[in-house]
C-alpha cells in the first residue's frame, strides 16, 4: 500500500510565531520528496503535521483525497524514522522491529515473521536477537527503518535520518535508504538541511524558507534553474553576477535578459581576453586568489569599481590569475547561464521574509 499525499494551504502558529504560512505540496504514490531548508524554516513542523503530531490551524492534509486532520497518529498508517532512531534499549533488534505490530495486537508468530522479513529487507537478517546497543550507527538506523516499515504504512517520514552518522557512512546510507524505498515503493517525505543528501535521494526537493515553500522541483532543475538567489545559494555553490547592463556582466547576455546571472563553479572558466567580445564575460583585476580544496576563491576588482567574488573549479589553470593581473572569466557552456528575473526574484524573497 502506498498513498498519494496532498498538503493544501496549511498554516501552523506556535505561540505568537507563524511557523507554516500557507504551505501546499503534493507527493505522488511512491515518490521520494525531501524538505530542504535551514533550521527554523518549518520543515520538521510540516513533517509533524503529516504524522498527526502537530495540529493544523488552517488548511488541509489529504491521504488519497481523504482529509486526515482529525485522524489520530495511530490511525494514519504513517511510519516515522526519528533523528535519534528512538530504539528501545531493553528490547532485542527483532522486538524493536515488531513493536508496532505488538501494539496493534497482531499474533506473536505473525510479528516474528514480519520482523524477520523487514530485517532481511534492510540486510540485517541475522541480527534479530542482538541488542540495539551492540549495533553501529548505520545498523541502528536500518533497524529504525525496518520498524517504521513493519506495519505496512502508506507514507514513510524521515526526520534528519543521517544527522547522527559520520560523512562516509552518511553517503553510503543515502544510497541504501533510496534502494529500500524504491524496492518497497512507498511514498516518502524526508527532512534535511544537507544539500547533497537531498539531491542524492530525492525525486523532487522542496526548498523551505521562513515557513514557506520557495521552489519544488527535481534536483537538477533546482540546481540549474533556481527561482531566486536564496535557492541558488542554498543548493550548492553559486556564482551570482548582475545582468542589468550596469554591473560587471559583459556583452552577449544583457541583450536577452536582466536580473541576476547564476553560474555554477564547474561552468566558470578563464578566457583569453579576446574571447569575451561576443559571449558572456566578466573582466577585472585579480585582487585575491585562494585554494579551498574543492574550489578556488577569486576576487576581481572590475573597471566599474565593484568587487566580484566567485568560485572556480579546482582544475582551473591559475597561471593567468596572478594578483594584480587582468583576467576575463566566461561560461564554458553558455546554456548553463541562468538568469533570475529581478522582479520575480524580489517578489519571492519578499514573500519569504
Amino acid at each position: 500500500m502506498t498513498i498519494a499525499l496532498s498538503i493544501q494551504d496549511v498554516h501552523v502558529t506556535l505561540g505568537h510565531n507563524e511557523v507554516l504560512k500557507g504551505v501546499s505540496l503534493d507527493a505522488a504514490p511512491g515518490e521520494f520528496v525531501t524538505l530542504l531548508g535551514a533550521s527554523g524554516s518549518g520543515k520538521t513542523t510540516l513533517l509533524n503535521v503529516i504524522a498527526g503530531l502537530q495540529h493544523v490551524h488552517r488548511g488541509h492534509v489529504l491521504f488519497d483525497g481523504q482529509s486526515v486532520e482529525r485522524r489520530p497518529p495511530r490511525k494514519r498508517k504513517v511510519g516515522v524514522v526519528f533523528q535519534s532512531y528512538a530504539l528501545f534499549p531493553r528490547m532485542s533488534v527483532g522486538e524493536n522491529v515488531a513493536f508496532p505490530l505488538r501494539a496493534a495486537g497482531r499474533p506473536k508468530a505473525e510479528r516474528r515473521r514480519i520482523a524477520q522479513e523487514m530485517l532481511d529487507l534492510v540486510d540485517l537478517g541475522g541480527m534479530a536477537d542482538r541488542t540495539t546497543d551492540s549495533l553501529s550507527g548505520g545498523q541502528q538506523q536500518r533497524v529504525a527503518l525496518a520498524r517504521a516499515l513493519a506495519a505496512n504504512p502508506g507514507i514513510l517520514l524521515l526526520d534528519e535520518p543521517m544527522a547522527a552518522l559520520d560523512k562516509q557512512l552518511r553517503e553510503r546510507m543515502q544510497v541504501e535508504i533510496k534502494r529500500i524505498q524504491q524496492r518497497v515503493g512507498i511514498t516518502t517525505l524526508s527532512v534535511t538541511h544537507d544539500q547533497a543528501e537531498a539531491m542524492t535521494m530525492s525525486d523532487r526537493v522542496a526548498i523551505m524558507h521562513h515557513g514557506r515553500l520557495i521552489q519544488v522541483d527535481t534536483p537538477e532543475q533546482l540546481y540549474r534553474r533556481p527561482v531566486n538567489e536564496y535557492v541558488a545559494s542554498f543548493l550548492g555553490e553559486a556564482n551570482l553576477f548582475p545582468a542589468d547592463g550596469q554591473g560587471p556582466l559583459g556583452s552577449g547576455m544583457t541583450d536577452r535578459a536582466t536580473g541576476t546571472a547564476v553560474i555554477r563553479p564547474e561552468d566558470l572558466v578563464v578566457l583569453d581576453p579576446r574571447q569575451g567580445a561576443d559571449r558572456w564575460h566578466v573582466r577585472g583585476v585579480v585582487s585575491l586568489l585562494s585554494f579551498q580544496g574543492s574550489r578556488f576563491r577569486l576576487e576581481l576588482a572590475t573597471p566599474g569599481g565593484q568587487t566580484v567574488v566567485c568560485s572556480l573549479p579546482p582544475h582551473t589553470d591559475v597561471s593567468l590569475l596572478l594578483p594584480g593581473s587582468e583576467a576575463t572569466l566566461g561560461c564554458a557552456e553558455p546554456r548553463h547561464v541562468h538568469i533570475i528575473d529581478t522582479t520575480e526574484a524580489g517578489r519571492l524573497v519578499e514573500l519569504a521574509a
